[in-house]
């Protein structure tokens, strides 16, 4: 299994006022690789440093003015929903923001090629969900899963793909970027009446309802799995947000640690059956149990990742920590 992460994937590095967009920890990414690495599930040896996607590379993708609105920080602070960035320089901003969505976007497109080639990969910032062919919003800039499938595309390459999207919102940028796909399947749970409004058609939609919890959620990610089983994807992307954790100030689904565990390993056991290369991707989260539940997550993921053996079977014990087992609770909207 094969992990990318270089420490400019967290955001606002420059700025002096590194404030939590909407509570997402802005040095996710490098707490997410502390935990690992604590955890003993990976050596920090083993992460490997993606090169950007240069931004004429973009334009496979997104059009001129969303690769030119890069540049303006009013635009980059729109797309963020983040006022305080307009007042800083371009500069600045590119390199607070911009910059780590463009090396993230480069680990996405390396961890695909290595499941191209049949093999797990983990990329601990990415995930850009909502980025659209002509717009950036929803804190997503540019779409780095959009981006991988087109350089495979490029080299000649046209696996199937199935993007498992388990973010609380629905993944309206790869429903646009794959609309006309056959050879990609998007399938996104997300929870009812939030963004993105109106929805985006995936191929595959699952609208849950507020306050719907374990094990509804649970009964509708096996549903959906069991309808998807026909495409036999060859590459499973998943999209693993964790904004669907009971606490998160953006939704109400109100999922327990253990039933994102059980979520976690329910899409790594589909990738296993269906022998498909696997790339994980940790999307939303805006919480500050965010970054454990993403390094649970990515655990999972290499507990159950191919060159594990199968008499091995994962372990919840690493779930046994209290402020995970009993989350903050935050009234409905």
């Amino acid at each position: 299994m094969r992990w990318f992460y270089v420490p400019e994937y967290d955001y606002a590095r420059n700025l002096p006022d590194r404030t939590a967009l909407y509570g997402f920890p802005l040095d996710k990414a490098s707490r997410v690789l502390g935990l690992l690495v604590e955890s003993g599930c990976v050596t920090a040896d083993r992460f490997e440093a993606p090169t950007a996607v240069a931004e004429d590379e973009l334009l496979a993708v997104h059009t001129p003015h969303v690769v030119h609105d890069l540049h303006d920080p009013y635009a980059v602070a729109r797309a963020l929903d983040f006022a305080p960035l307009a007042r800083e320089s371009a500069t600045a901003v590119y390199e607070a923001a911009v910059a780590p969505q463009l090396l993230a976007s480069g680990g996405t497109c390396e961890a695909l090629e290595e499941a191209a080639a049949g093999g797990w990969a983990v990329n601990l910032a990415g995930g850009y969900h909502h980025a659209r062919p002509d717009l950036a919003h929803g804190f997503c800039l540019v779409n780095d899963v959009a981006l991988a499938v087109a350089r495979l595309r490029r080299a000649g390459r046209a696996p199937r793909i199935l993007i498992v999207d388990l973010d609380l919102h629905q993944g309206d940028g790869n429903a646009h970027c794959f609309a006309a796909d056959s050879r990609v399947f998007t399938l996104s749970l997300q929870e009812r009446g939030l963004f993105p409004v109106p929805r985006a058609e995936s191929d595959l939609d699952v609208e849950l309802e507020p306050g719907s919890g374990d094990a509804e959620y649970l009964r509708a990610l096996e549903h959906a799995l069991v309808q998807v089983e026909g495409f036999d994807p060859e590459i499973v992307v998943y999209v693993a947000g964790t904004d669907v954790f009971a606490g998160d100030p953006l939704g109400s689904l109100r999922l327990s640690a253990r039933a994102m565990a059980a979520r976690d390993e329910r899409v790594a056991r589909f990738a296993r059956a269906h022998s498909a290369g696997l790339v994980g991707l940790p999307a939303g989260g805006y919480t500050q149990e965010s970054p454990e539940l993403t390094a649970q997550t990515f655990r999972i993921l290499a507990e159950h990742a191919p060159h594990v053996s199968e008499e091995a079977p994962a372990t919840l014990a690493h779930l046994d920590t209290p402020h995970l087992r009993r989350p903050r609770e935050t009234p409905r909207a």
